[in-house]
């Protein structure tokens, strides 16, 4: 029996031979105009030329629905939105300062600043009140009110508003004002 040794070439030139021979060929170009394929557990495609659905705008009554089941009655929270927007329209800085729950603590310039009285907030209005947190106001519909089970935000959270106090003290009033 003869051993076989191959030199470096020799081997070189097998694992060529080796992969020409296992080489696959490639896959016809797939049909631009057909759908790519699916895996397993893909969500189904929309029909051929159908874009996806859009999701449904919210409504008033999808508001309604949300802050019923975590509030109650919706109808405070609706009524304070139009007011809160009628009041800041109109520049009444004192109806709009008694909108809000005291002792009430927000960032001025970057600081926190505490407002113990409508009083003491409507000397610093424009500070709290800037235009980016006027025009969050401005622009809120009812429909697109976000809530959670701690209050209501306009805007981006510019502004947080909820029922707060007990019995004949309950009412709605801004518990957040986040500076843009």
């Amino acid at each position: 029996m003869t051993a076989r040794f191959l030199t470096s070439a020799g081997f070189g030139a097998l694992l060529l031979a080796a992969s020409v021979a296992t080489a696959q060929t490639p896959a016809p170009a797939a049909d631009p105009a057909a759908p790519p394929p699916t895996l397993p557990g893909d969500p189904a495609e929309p029909a051929t030329g159908a874009a996806p659905a859009a999701a449904p705008a919210p409504t008033a009554a999808d508001v309604d629905r949300q802050l019923t089941t975590l509030f109650g009655d919706p109808a405070p929270y609706k009524a304070f939105l139009t007011d809160l927007q009628k009041a800041t329209a109109d520049g009444d800085e004192k109806a709009v300062a008694a909108m809000v729950s005291y002792p009430f603590t927000t960032k001025v310039d970057g600081k926190d600043v505490t407002f113990e009285s409508a009083a003491d907030l409507t000397k610093s209005y424009d500070d709290v009140f800037t235009p980016g947190v006027l025009v969050a106001i401005k622009s809120q519909t009812y429909e697109t009110l976000f809530a959670n089970d701690m209050g209501v935000m306009i805007g981006n959270g510019q502004v947080w508003f909820s029922e707060i106090g007990e019995g004949e003290e309950k009412a709605v009033k801004i518990i957040g004002i986040n500076q843009p």
